[in-house]
């Protein structure tokens, strides 16, 4: 009896064994079916899928995540690691089916950095995907005044501020000229601009700031243009104005006053000590200079005439005697020496005045021509004429050169001395000959040969 209940329980036990490891059997190979394959692709796409991305400030860009899983849900994090979960504004987000995009409406320097996007199932293999986005910024020179001003002697800072990511290298030139910074006593490159120890005159003009960057992705360049002045008291532009000048009642005079400085000088006329005044004068200015036109009308406008020019830094005077002269007589012959297509060669005489200083005789002449078309359209005016004086010193050759052939042209003269123009002659009519045909040089050619050959022959 005790043998048959032994034999039982062996029975049982080894059927309990049996059943166990079936059930281990099973288990193992669950768990054998829950591992993935590692030739399965990544839940997780980018697009594009680059894992560096360049882009300048203010650029649009966009990025999408895709999944396989379309059950799992998926999000966005910035290079601080903060969600994105905003779907609108500058950077934002947009969901679709099976995808979760990354818009930049404008990207801005603080975007650059590492961008994730991650499932929401950690559990699964590779769960988020990350791209570097490269920000570079456009080179620019906000806030660089393109006109600057320093005065003479001083120390002075060109200003040119420059911005760029990444920073651009910035060389200098004057003039068009390149400036040499690295061994130099005279300029130095600063970070906001150039340095210039003791300035001069010499120093004024046009800097070139110009910024260039190479990197392996992109290289670029630009430049500003600076217009630098240098302040510093008036200066005689001219030294040619002569002390004592000319003029005779009934006819007019210039009286030029001329002097550069920075800030531009002002100009200021007197008339023996006095202001001036009436309707008998007109001024004109301009930067660096002021002429006074006078019609004489009586003696009583003959005197000292002061120029005073000045600016902050400064001031200078100059006196111009006007004395009373001889008016010029006219011309007695003005007529047409010689006729080109395009021009006239003239012949002008005047007898030598009597009674007066030899600084008083005629020592030149004026010619004024119009074309008959632009006389009639003009009705008559003669201040739309051109001008063109003569001096006896440059010879006595008088020739109106540049004009249009096959055309009539009214023209009168008058002779010029110290005191100013005579009257003007009576008017001449003169027309310019027909145009010659075009000068071929192939057919020049032609002709010398056929003169060789006919020469040799």
């Amino acid at each position: 009896m005790d043998k048959c209940i032994l034999i039982c329980c062996l029975l049982q036990l080894s059927r309990n064994a049996a059943v166990f490891g079936a059930v281990e059997l099973e288990n193992s190979s669950t768990a054998r079916i829950d591992v993935l394959p590692s030739h399965l692709p990544s839940p997780l796409t980018l697009t594009p899928s680059t894992p560096s991305i360049t882009h300048f400030v203010n650029d649009s860009f966009i990025i999408f995540c895709k999944t396989v899983h379309k059950d799992v849900d998926t999000k966005w994090r910035d290079p601080r690691g903060q969600p994105r979960e905003n779907t609108k504004g500058r950077v934002h987000i947009e969901k679709k089916t099976g995808q979760l995009a990354l818009v930049f409406e404008h990207i801005s320097l603080e975007d650059k950095g590492n961008w994730t996007c991650e499932m929401d199932s950690p559990a699964a293999r590779e769960p988020r995907k990350s791209f570097e986005l490269l920000v570079n910024q456009k080179i620019s020179f906000d806030k660089t005044e393109q006109v600057q001003s320093v005065r003479e002697g001083r120390d002075a800072l060109v200003n040119c501020f420059v911005h760029g990511q990444p920073v651009p290298e910035v060389s200098w030139l004057h003039n068009g000229e390149y400036i040499n910074t690295a061994n130099s006593s005279k300029h130095k490159r600063l970070s906001d601009g150039l340095f210039i120890k003791n300035v001069s005159q010499s120093d004024a003009g046009e800097y070139t700031c110009r910024a260039m960057r190479i990197t392996p992705t992109f290289s670029d360049s630009d430049q500003i243009t600076i217009l630098l002045r240098i302040q510093h008291k008036p200066q005689w532009f001219y030294n040619e104005t002569l002390p004592v000048q000319y003029a005779y009642v009934g006819g007019s005079v210039n009286l030029s006053c001329d002097a550069m400085g920075e800030p531009p000088p002002s100009f200021t006329w007197l008339h023996n000590g006095k202001g001036i005044v009436g309707f008998n004068h007109r001024i004109f200015m301009a930067d660096y200079g002021a002429t006074l036109q006078l019609n004489i009308r009586n003696a009583s406008q003959f005197g000292d005439y002061k120029c005073k020019v000045a600016n902050p830094l400064g001031m200078l005077e100059r006196i111009i005697k006007l004395r009373p002269g001889a008016k010029p007589i006219g011309p007695t012959r003005f007529q047409l020496k010689r006729l080109y297509p395009d021009a006239f060669e003239l012949d002008l005489r005047t007898p030598r005045m009597t009674n007066v200083s030899d600084e008083m005789q005629i020592y030149g002449y004026r010619v004024a021509y119009i074309s008959e078309s632009d006389f009639k359209y003009s009705a008559g005016n003669w201040s739309y004429a051109k001008q063109r004086d003569f001096s006896f010193h440059r010879g006595h050759r008088f020739i109106i050169p540049h004009l249009e052939g096959n055309t009539t042209y009214l023209m009168r003269a008058a002779s010029r001395n110290l005191a100013g123009l005579s009257d003007w002659s009576s008017v001449k009519i003169f027309a310019t000959a027909a145009a010659a045909s075009p000068w071929h040089p192939y057919r020049w050619c032609i002709h010398v040969l056929i003169g060789l050959a006919l020469f040799w022959h």
